[in-house]
């Protein structure tokens, strides 16, 4: 394995670790808000998606200050290009995590699916059907987010 393999392998681990941690801030905002929401309104606008974002947005601030910090030390700029890059694959990713929300949660049905199929009450109040689909978005986001870094936002660029 070449030394550049191995240098690939420690940033996925730590881009994992730092999403992981990006991760827990947007779903814990997200529930807060989503919860905070639902006790004043059942607009699924509010109660669901808006959270979602509110909640992401919070992850990208951690997720820019802890990558640029530790996982691509070396590489970071913090130049217009890298943070501009940075703000375009996060909203991408966004775009990508709402639209995996909507496809699992209307399409697949997933959210139905899950609240019937988990029958011990106190896991459907703290993962109720509308969040394990918001678990699942975001898990995909962070596989193609970490790709979005790596290959574009903190790429090697030539002098």
């Amino acid at each position: 394995m070449s030394a550049s393999e191995k240098k690939g392998i420690v940033q996925f681990i730590q881009f994992i670790l730092v999403g992981v941690l990006n991760t827990l801030v947007d779903l814990v905002v997200t529930r807060l808000l989503q919860v905070g929401f639902g006790l004043l309104t059942n607009q699924l606008l509010l109660t669901y998606y808006i959270p979602k974002v509110i909640g992401y947005a919070c992850g990208i601030v951690n997720s820019y200050v802890l990558n640029t910090a530790w996982t691509f030390q070396k590489e970071r700029k913090r130049d217009a290009r890298e943070i501009i890059s940075f703000l375009i694959i996060n909203a991408l990713t966004l775009g990508v995590s709402l639209g995996l929300m909507f496809l699992f949660r209307n399409v697949f049905g997933l959210s139905n699916w899950w609240n019937n199929v988990i029958s011990i009450d106190w896991i459907l109040r703290i993962i109720p059907g509308d969040f394990f689909c918001t678990l699942l978005s975001s898990g995909i986001a962070l596989v193609l987010n970490f790709l979005g870094n790596k290959l574009i936002v903190f790429a090697k660029r030539k002098a």
